[in-house]
């Protein structure tokens, strides 16, 4: 029999960046240039990292908490494109190519990250190959998640949407040591990564209720059964 948490990683796997990789597969002495001149910074849930429009002037090391990102339209509107966690790396692709952020940044919870000044990150990128390999690396991998994300939540009804994007949350808390089947978010956040309206997402979370897959406990939403929500969605009709 299959580990479960085995079948979600690999059922998950395509929609996430686990771009950890990038800065903790270095040269002992890169790593410790970074850990010493990029000190830890803690932020509340809430504060902004940075915004969309705004040139990026260097590049965060998450090192545990949850940060999405999300774009606004003129009227308000707003679409959360990934949710990142632990080990992750931010804006980097925008830094390199000098482009203003496409996306806001901001915390879903309290967490911990480094800020990376771009003189540091560029001459790294100019000095190490390893992490310039890792950089190439990372930019491939990120194309195929976007492709993948683009098709499924664009075109794919909300209830498989929203499924999906339990067990994606539900993948990352679980790598970063979070308690086990819990993901702890707002209705309106999780509505905001799915790209649907809060009250159609409220109204599948529901009928998920009572089929015993969820319990929702404020912002805390418990997968009670990780296996039957990725069963359903394995045979969900799309």
């Amino acid at each position: 029999m299959i580990d479960p948490n085995l079948r979600i990683a690999r059922a998950t796997q395509p929609y996430l960046f686990q771009n950890s990789f990038i800065l903790t597969n270095l040269p002992a002495e890169d790593l410790l240039m970074l850990e010493e001149n990029a000190k830890p910074e803690q932020g509340k849930r809430g504060d902004v990292l940075f915004r969309q429009g705004a040139f990026p002037n260097g590049v965060y090391w998450l090192i545990s908490g949850k940060i999405k990102i999300f774009q606004e339209t003129p009227t308000g509107q707003k679409q959360t494109l990934y949710i990142y966690s632990d080990g992750d790396l931010i804006a980097y692709r925008q830094f390199i190519a000098e482009e203003p952020h496409p996306v806001t940044a901001v915390l879903i919870e309290d967490s911990t990250f480094r800020f990376i000044p771009g003189e540091m990150f560029r001459g790294l990128l100019n000095s190490s190959s390893f992490f310039s390999r890792n950089i190439l690396t990372a930019l491939a991998r990120e194309f195929s998640v976007w492709m993948n994300r683009m098709t499924i939540f664009s075109q794919y009804p909300v209830r498989y949407r929203l499924i999906l994007a339990l067990l994606i949350l539900h993948e990352q808390y679980r790598m970063s040591g979070s308690e086990p089947g819990v993901v702890t978010m707002t209705r309106t956040d999780l509505a905001e990564f799915v790209g649907a309206k809060l009250e159609t997402v409220v109204r599948v979370l529901n009928t998920l209720k009572t089929a015993n897959l969820v319990t929702i406990n404020g912002r805390r939403i418990m997968l009670s059964d990780p296996i039957g929500l990725l069963d359903v969605l394995q045979n969900e009709v799309v």
